[in-house]
Protein backbone atom coordinates (compact mmCIF):
# COMPACT_ATOMS: atom_id res chain seq x y z
CA UNK A 1 0.00 0.00 0.00
CA UNK A 2 1.11 3.83 -0.79
CA UNK A 3 0.08 6.80 0.70
CA UNK A 4 0.69 9.47 -1.35
CA UNK A 5 -0.32 13.21 -1.43
CA UNK A 6 -1.09 15.26 -4.36
CA UNK A 7 0.48 18.36 -4.18
CA UNK A 8 -1.46 20.54 -7.01
CA UNK A 9 -4.52 22.37 -5.29
CA UNK A 10 -7.80 21.26 -5.91
CA UNK A 11 -9.48 24.71 -5.34
CA UNK A 12 -8.61 28.53 -5.64
CA UNK A 13 -8.92 30.52 -2.11
CA UNK A 14 -12.43 30.39 -1.02
CA UNK A 15 -14.18 27.60 -3.33
CA UNK A 16 -16.78 25.22 -1.30
CA UNK A 17 -15.66 21.78 -1.50
CA UNK A 18 -17.18 19.76 -4.41
CA UNK A 19 -19.37 17.25 -2.50
CA UNK A 20 -19.92 13.57 -4.48
CA UNK A 21 -21.30 11.97 -1.79
CA UNK A 22 -25.04 12.93 -1.61
CA UNK A 23 -27.11 11.45 -4.35
CA UNK A 24 -29.45 13.82 -4.63
CA UNK A 25 -31.21 15.56 -8.30
CA UNK A 26 -29.42 18.80 -9.00
CA UNK A 27 -31.57 21.35 -7.90
CA UNK A 28 -32.50 23.03 -11.19
CA UNK A 29 -34.38 26.26 -12.04
CA UNK A 30 -37.42 24.26 -12.68
CA UNK A 31 -37.83 23.21 -9.34
CA UNK A 32 -38.24 26.73 -7.65
CA UNK A 33 -40.53 27.38 -10.93
CA UNK A 34 -42.69 25.19 -10.00
CA UNK A 35 -42.71 24.55 -6.61
CA UNK A 36 -43.79 28.73 -6.90
CA UNK A 37 -46.59 27.85 -9.42
CA UNK A 38 -47.85 25.05 -7.24
CA UNK A 39 -47.94 26.62 -3.98
CA UNK A 40 -49.74 29.79 -5.49
CA UNK A 41 -52.56 27.41 -6.92
CA UNK A 42 -52.68 25.43 -3.98
CA UNK A 43 -53.35 28.69 -1.89
CA UNK A 44 -56.38 29.23 -4.11
CA UNK A 45 -58.25 26.10 -3.67
CA UNK A 46 -60.70 25.42 -0.59
CA UNK A 47 -58.97 22.68 0.62
CA UNK A 48 -56.27 24.93 1.48
CA UNK A 49 -56.31 25.37 5.01
CA UNK A 50 -56.41 21.64 5.66
CA UNK A 51 -53.29 20.98 4.49
CA UNK A 52 -51.55 21.99 7.41
CA UNK A 53 -54.46 20.64 9.65
CA UNK A 54 -54.88 17.17 8.35
CA UNK A 55 -52.47 14.35 7.56
CA UNK A 56 -53.70 10.94 5.94
CA UNK A 57 -52.80 7.81 6.35
CA UNK A 58 -51.78 6.40 2.95
CA UNK A 59 -51.97 9.81 1.79
CA UNK A 60 -55.63 11.00 0.05
CA UNK A 61 -57.53 9.48 -2.33
CA UNK A 62 -56.26 12.24 -4.93
CA UNK A 63 -52.69 11.71 -3.73
CA UNK A 64 -53.08 7.16 -4.18
CA UNK A 65 -54.20 8.10 -7.77
CA UNK A 66 -51.47 10.87 -8.93
CA UNK A 67 -49.37 7.91 -7.57
CA UNK A 68 -50.99 5.49 -10.14
CA UNK A 69 -50.98 7.77 -13.11
CA UNK A 70 -47.16 8.28 -11.79
CA UNK A 71 -45.93 4.66 -11.40
CA UNK A 72 -47.96 3.91 -14.80
CA UNK A 73 -44.94 5.41 -16.45
CA UNK A 74 -42.88 2.11 -15.00
CA UNK A 75 -45.61 -0.31 -14.84
CA UNK A 76 -47.06 -0.11 -18.10
CA UNK A 77 -50.44 0.57 -16.63
CA UNK A 78 -51.70 2.17 -13.26
CA UNK A 79 -51.38 -0.42 -10.75
CA UNK A 80 -54.52 -1.04 -8.36
CA UNK A 81 -55.76 2.02 -6.32
CA UNK A 82 -56.33 -0.42 -3.59
CA UNK A 83 -52.84 -2.00 -4.09
CA UNK A 84 -51.18 1.96 -3.40
CA UNK A 85 -50.15 3.94 -0.24
CA UNK A 86 -48.16 6.92 0.27
CA UNK A 87 -45.33 7.43 2.46
CA UNK A 88 -43.26 9.93 3.45
CA UNK A 89 -40.31 8.46 2.19
CA UNK A 90 -38.53 5.11 1.49
CA UNK A 91 -36.86 4.46 5.25
CA UNK A 92 -40.40 4.43 6.75
CA UNK A 93 -41.33 2.91 4.03
CA UNK A 94 -38.95 -0.05 4.45
CA UNK A 95 -38.57 0.33 8.14
CA UNK A 96 -42.50 -1.02 8.00
CA UNK A 97 -41.65 -3.48 5.16
CA UNK A 98 -38.91 -5.21 7.14
CA UNK A 99 -40.78 -5.09 10.29
CA UNK A 100 -43.69 -6.93 8.96
CA UNK A 101 -42.49 -9.10 6.02
CA UNK A 102 -38.92 -10.20 7.56
CA UNK A 103 -39.52 -10.02 11.23
CA UNK A 104 -37.70 -9.79 14.60
CA UNK A 105 -34.93 -12.53 13.95
CA UNK A 106 -35.65 -13.49 10.34
CA UNK A 107 -33.55 -13.35 7.42
CA UNK A 108 -33.73 -10.99 4.84
CA UNK A 109 -31.56 -11.55 1.61
CA UNK A 110 -29.72 -8.30 -0.23
CA UNK A 111 -27.06 -7.55 -2.69
CA UNK A 112 -24.19 -7.34 -1.18
CA UNK A 113 -23.65 -4.08 -2.33
CA UNK A 114 -26.60 -2.23 -1.44
CA UNK A 115 -28.46 1.39 -0.32
CA UNK A 116 -26.87 2.76 2.68
CA UNK A 117 -29.14 3.08 4.98
CA UNK A 118 -30.56 -0.55 4.73
CA UNK A 119 -28.26 -1.87 7.33
CA UNK A 120 -29.80 0.47 9.79
CA UNK A 121 -33.15 0.02 9.09
CA UNK A 122 -32.74 -3.92 9.50
CA UNK A 123 -30.71 -3.21 13.34
CA UNK A 124 -33.55 -1.72 13.55
CA UNK A 125 -35.84 -4.18 12.71
CA UNK A 126 -34.20 -6.49 14.17
CA UNK A 127 -33.69 -8.71 10.53
CA UNK A 128 -30.60 -10.39 10.14
CA UNK A 129 -29.28 -9.64 6.25
CA UNK A 130 -26.93 -12.06 3.91
CA UNK A 131 -25.43 -10.25 1.14
CA UNK A 132 -25.62 -11.94 -2.31
CA UNK A 133 -22.84 -11.93 -4.84
CA UNK A 134 -23.32 -9.52 -7.56
CA UNK A 135 -22.40 -8.76 -10.98
CA UNK A 136 -22.42 -5.74 -13.60
CA UNK A 137 -25.93 -7.41 -14.16
CA UNK A 138 -26.80 -7.53 -10.64
CA UNK A 139 -27.86 -10.18 -8.23
CA UNK A 140 -26.17 -13.61 -9.27
CA UNK A 141 -28.97 -15.87 -9.81
CA UNK A 142 -27.17 -19.09 -8.59
CA UNK A 143 -25.89 -17.39 -5.40
CA UNK A 144 -30.15 -16.18 -4.73
CA UNK A 145 -30.86 -19.93 -5.09
CA UNK A 146 -27.97 -21.34 -2.87
CA UNK A 147 -28.97 -18.86 -0.02
CA UNK A 148 -32.55 -19.48 -0.78
CA UNK A 149 -31.98 -23.31 0.06
CA UNK A 150 -29.88 -23.15 2.50
CA UNK A 151 -30.89 -20.20 4.84
CA UNK A 152 -34.94 -19.83 4.28
CA UNK A 153 -35.12 -16.18 3.89
CA UNK A 154 -38.29 -14.10 4.15
CA UNK A 155 -37.35 -11.76 1.75
CA UNK A 156 -35.11 -10.33 -1.20
CA UNK A 157 -34.56 -6.27 -1.14
CA UNK A 158 -32.88 -5.48 -4.26
CA UNK A 159 -32.31 -2.42 -6.53
CA UNK A 160 -32.00 -4.16 -9.98
CA UNK A 161 -32.39 -0.66 -12.15
CA UNK A 162 -29.28 1.57 -11.96
CA UNK A 163 -28.30 -0.55 -8.65
CA UNK A 164 -26.72 1.89 -6.03
CA UNK A 165 -23.87 1.84 -5.85
CA UNK A 166 -22.58 0.08 -9.13
CA UNK A 167 -25.06 1.25 -11.35
CA UNK A 168 -25.69 -2.16 -12.58
CA UNK A 169 -29.24 -2.64 -14.81
CA UNK A 170 -30.66 -6.18 -14.04
CA UNK A 171 -31.73 -7.59 -17.73
CA UNK A 172 -35.61 -8.74 -18.32
CA UNK A 173 -34.04 -12.37 -18.50
CA UNK A 174 -32.50 -12.10 -15.13
CA UNK A 175 -35.07 -10.65 -13.66
CA UNK A 176 -37.82 -13.45 -15.02
CA UNK A 177 -35.17 -16.16 -13.20
CA UNK A 178 -35.14 -14.06 -9.60
CA UNK A 179 -38.69 -13.90 -9.64
CA UNK A 180 -38.68 -17.90 -10.20
CA UNK A 181 -36.53 -18.65 -7.81
CA UNK A 182 -38.23 -16.34 -5.29
CA UNK A 183 -41.35 -18.46 -6.45
CA UNK A 184 -40.00 -21.92 -5.72
CA UNK A 185 -38.90 -21.06 -2.43
CA UNK A 186 -41.65 -18.83 -1.57
CA UNK A 187 -39.93 -15.56 -0.77
CA UNK A 188 -41.24 -11.75 -1.08
CA UNK A 189 -39.34 -9.58 -3.22
CA UNK A 190 -39.10 -5.74 -1.96
CA UNK A 191 -38.45 -3.99 -5.10
CA UNK A 192 -36.20 -0.40 -4.62
CA UNK A 193 -36.52 1.54 -7.63
CA UNK A 194 -35.57 5.12 -6.83
CA UNK A 195 -33.91 5.35 -10.04
CA UNK A 196 -36.00 3.67 -12.60
CA UNK A 197 -37.86 7.09 -14.05
CA UNK A 198 -34.07 8.26 -14.83
CA UNK A 199 -33.09 5.14 -16.75
CA UNK A 200 -33.64 5.37 -20.53
CA UNK A 201 -35.15 2.22 -21.58
CA UNK A 202 -35.16 0.56 -18.33
CA UNK A 203 -36.58 -3.14 -18.27
CA UNK A 204 -39.82 -3.76 -16.53
CA UNK A 205 -39.74 -3.31 -12.80
CA UNK A 206 -40.03 -6.79 -11.08
CA UNK A 207 -43.28 -5.65 -10.11
CA UNK A 208 -44.76 -5.47 -13.19
CA UNK A 209 -43.77 -8.77 -13.83
CA UNK A 210 -44.43 -10.76 -11.05
CA UNK A 211 -47.04 -8.21 -9.21
CA UNK A 212 -48.53 -11.22 -6.99
CA UNK A 213 -44.51 -11.95 -5.07
CA UNK A 214 -43.08 -8.26 -5.14
CA UNK A 215 -43.75 -5.20 -3.00
CA UNK A 216 -42.56 -1.99 -4.80
CA UNK A 217 -41.26 1.02 -3.53
CA UNK A 218 -40.34 4.11 -5.46
CA UNK A 219 -39.87 7.80 -3.57
CA UNK A 220 -39.36 10.95 -5.10
CA UNK A 221 -36.19 12.74 -4.05
CA UNK A 222 -34.07 11.08 -6.78
CA UNK A 223 -36.45 11.71 -9.67
CA UNK A 224 -37.74 15.26 -8.60
CA UNK A 225 -36.84 16.75 -5.67
CA UNK A 226 -34.58 15.65 -2.34
CA UNK A 227 -36.76 17.58 0.05
CA UNK A 228 -40.00 16.18 -1.71
CA UNK A 229 -40.30 13.39 1.27
CA UNK A 230 -42.83 10.99 -0.50
CA UNK A 231 -42.24 7.83 -1.70
CA UNK A 232 -45.19 5.36 -3.67
CA UNK A 233 -45.36 1.63 -1.88
CA UNK A 234 -47.10 -0.82 -4.23
CA UNK A 235 -48.55 -4.25 -2.64
CA UNK A 236 -49.15 -7.72 -4.29
CA UNK A 237 -52.74 -7.80 -2.69
CA UNK A 238 -55.20 -5.25 -1.24
CA UNK A 239 -55.31 -7.51 1.79
CA UNK A 240 -51.65 -7.61 1.74
CA UNK A 241 -51.38 -3.70 1.64
CA UNK A 242 -53.97 -3.79 5.12
CA UNK A 243 -52.06 -6.94 6.68
CA UNK A 244 -48.89 -4.88 6.71
CA UNK A 245 -50.02 -1.01 6.91
CA UNK A 246 -53.26 -1.33 8.18
CA UNK A 247 -52.03 -1.97 11.87
CA UNK A 248 -49.58 1.40 11.62
CA UNK A 249 -53.07 3.67 10.16
CA UNK A 250 -52.51 5.89 13.60
CA UNK A 251 -49.26 6.61 13.69
CA UNK A 252 -48.10 9.49 12.04
CA UNK A 253 -44.60 9.10 11.91
CA UNK A 254 -44.95 7.47 8.27
CA UNK A 255 -47.47 9.16 6.85
CA UNK A 256 -46.75 11.69 4.12
CA UNK A 257 -46.58 15.03 4.74
CA UNK A 258 -49.90 17.07 3.42
CA UNK A 259 -48.02 19.36 1.44
CA UNK A 260 -45.65 17.44 0.05
CA UNK A 261 -48.05 14.77 -1.03
CA UNK A 262 -50.39 17.91 -2.33
CA UNK A 263 -47.12 19.46 -4.09
CA UNK A 264 -46.54 15.94 -5.63
CA UNK A 265 -50.12 15.17 -6.55
CA UNK A 266 -50.21 18.97 -8.41
CA UNK A 267 -47.15 18.50 -10.44
CA UNK A 268 -48.14 15.44 -11.71
CA UNK A 269 -51.94 16.22 -12.42
CA UNK A 270 -50.11 19.54 -14.30
CA UNK A 271 -47.61 17.72 -15.95
CA UNK A 272 -44.69 19.43 -14.22
CA UNK A 273 -43.61 16.34 -12.70
CA UNK A 274 -42.89 15.04 -16.09
CA UNK A 275 -41.19 18.09 -17.12
CA UNK A 276 -38.77 17.84 -13.50
CA UNK A 277 -38.13 14.62 -14.56
CA UNK A 278 -36.99 15.28 -17.93
CA UNK A 279 -34.54 17.97 -16.55
CA UNK A 280 -33.16 16.07 -14.04
CA UNK A 281 -32.93 13.49 -16.58
CA UNK A 282 -30.96 15.38 -19.11
CA UNK A 283 -28.90 17.24 -16.41
CA UNK A 284 -27.53 13.27 -15.33
CA UNK A 285 -26.70 12.86 -18.76
CA UNK A 286 -24.16 15.84 -18.78
CA UNK A 287 -22.96 15.06 -15.81
CA UNK A 288 -22.29 11.36 -16.81
CA UNK A 289 -20.37 12.32 -20.29
CA UNK A 290 -18.18 14.35 -18.32
CA UNK A 291 -17.38 11.78 -16.05
CA UNK A 292 -16.70 8.78 -18.77
CA UNK A 293 -15.07 11.79 -20.75
CA UNK A 294 -12.48 12.78 -17.43
CA UNK A 295 -11.63 9.55 -16.09
CA UNK A 296 -11.28 7.47 -19.53
CA UNK A 297 -8.92 5.02 -18.55
CA UNK A 298 -10.12 4.16 -15.37
CA UNK A 299 -12.57 1.35 -14.63
CA UNK A 300 -15.69 3.59 -14.14
CA UNK A 301 -18.78 1.97 -14.22
CA UNK A 302 -21.36 4.27 -15.53
CA UNK A 303 -24.95 4.63 -16.97
CA UNK A 304 -25.75 6.86 -19.74
CA UNK A 305 -28.29 8.56 -17.47
CA UNK A 306 -26.28 8.37 -13.91
CA UNK A 307 -26.82 10.14 -10.70
CA UNK A 308 -23.76 8.40 -9.54
CA UNK A 309 -20.81 6.52 -10.87
CA UNK A 310 -18.90 3.49 -9.40
CA UNK A 311 -15.33 3.40 -9.52
CA UNK A 312 -13.23 0.59 -9.00
CA UNK A 313 -9.71 1.05 -7.98
CA UNK A 314 -5.94 -0.80 -8.76
CA UNK A 315 -4.80 -3.19 -6.10
CA UNK A 316 -1.72 -0.75 -4.73
CA UNK A 317 -4.27 2.06 -4.55
CA UNK A 318 -6.22 1.90 -0.87
CA UNK A 319 -9.52 3.57 -1.40
CA UNK A 320 -8.94 5.04 1.85
CA UNK A 321 -5.81 6.74 0.99
CA UNK A 322 -7.49 8.41 -1.98
CA UNK A 323 -10.55 9.97 -0.31
CA UNK A 324 -7.93 11.14 2.38
CA UNK A 325 -6.11 12.68 -0.61
CA UNK A 326 -8.95 13.81 -2.14
CA UNK A 327 -10.05 15.46 0.96
CA UNK A 328 -7.30 17.35 1.55
CA UNK A 329 -7.84 18.88 -1.94
CA UNK A 330 -11.86 19.46 -1.97
CA UNK A 331 -13.20 16.62 -3.09
CA UNK A 332 -15.76 14.50 -0.98
CA UNK A 333 -16.71 11.13 -2.18
CA UNK A 334 -17.89 7.83 -0.28
CA UNK A 335 -15.98 4.42 0.24
CA UNK A 336 -17.75 1.01 -0.68
CA UNK A 337 -17.49 0.19 2.81
CA UNK A 338 -20.43 2.16 3.15
CA UNK A 339 -22.66 0.03 1.37
CA UNK A 340 -22.02 -3.29 2.54
CA UNK A 341 -24.88 -5.28 3.37
CA UNK A 342 -22.84 -7.67 5.64
CA UNK A 343 -19.91 -8.26 7.17
CA UNK A 344 -18.34 -9.81 3.66
CA UNK A 345 -15.14 -7.56 3.31
CA UNK A 346 -15.66 -4.47 0.57
CA UNK A 347 -14.19 -4.39 -3.11
CA UNK A 348 -11.62 -1.77 -3.35
CA UNK A 349 -14.15 1.28 -5.45
CA UNK A 350 -15.84 4.32 -4.40
CA UNK A 351 -18.87 5.83 -5.65
CA UNK A 352 -19.20 9.85 -6.74
CA UNK A 353 -22.69 11.12 -6.77
CA UNK A 354 -22.70 13.35 -10.20
CA UNK A 355 -25.50 14.81 -9.34
CA UNK A 356 -25.00 16.55 -5.73
CA UNK A 357 -22.78 19.38 -6.65
CA UNK A 358 -24.68 22.71 -7.39
CA UNK A 359 -23.62 23.24 -10.70
CA UNK A 360 -21.81 21.78 -14.15
CA UNK A 361 -18.47 23.70 -13.65
CA UNK A 362 -18.63 21.75 -10.21
CA UNK A 363 -18.65 18.64 -11.39
CA UNK A 364 -15.66 19.13 -13.96
CA UNK A 365 -13.75 20.48 -11.14
CA UNK A 366 -13.98 17.93 -8.80
CA UNK A 367 -13.87 15.31 -11.46
CA UNK A 368 -10.64 16.84 -12.87
CA UNK A 369 -9.32 16.67 -9.50
CA UNK A 370 -9.82 13.06 -9.08
CA UNK A 371 -8.41 12.55 -12.16
CA UNK A 372 -4.85 14.29 -11.49
CA UNK A 373 -5.00 11.95 -8.07
CA UNK A 374 -5.14 8.59 -10.02
CA UNK A 375 -2.90 10.40 -12.34
CA UNK A 376 -0.57 10.66 -9.69
CA UNK A 377 -0.66 7.58 -8.12
CA UNK A 378 0.12 5.81 -11.28
CA UNK A 379 3.21 7.52 -11.85
CA UNK A 380 4.79 6.56 -8.47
Amino acid sequence: MHEFHSTSPAERPGEAPVDFTRSVPPMLDIVKKETISAMNALSRTEKFSRIFHVATSGGRMEDRRAGQKWLAKRFGSPPKESCVTVTNGTQSAFLILLNTLVGPGGLLLAERLTWGPLADLARRARVRVQGLEIDDQGILPDAFEAACRANRPQALYCNPTDHNPTTAIMPEERRRSIIDIARRYGVTIIEDDALGLLVSSAPPPLAAMAPDRVWYVMGLTKCLAHGLRLAYVVSPTEKEMARVFGPASRLSFWAPSPLCASVATHWIGQGAADAICRAIGDECRERARLARHLLNGTDLASTPDALHVWLRLNPGLDRHVLIEDLKRRGVLIRPSDLFTADKTPPPNAVRLSLSSPQNRLDVKRGLSVVASALHLFSDK
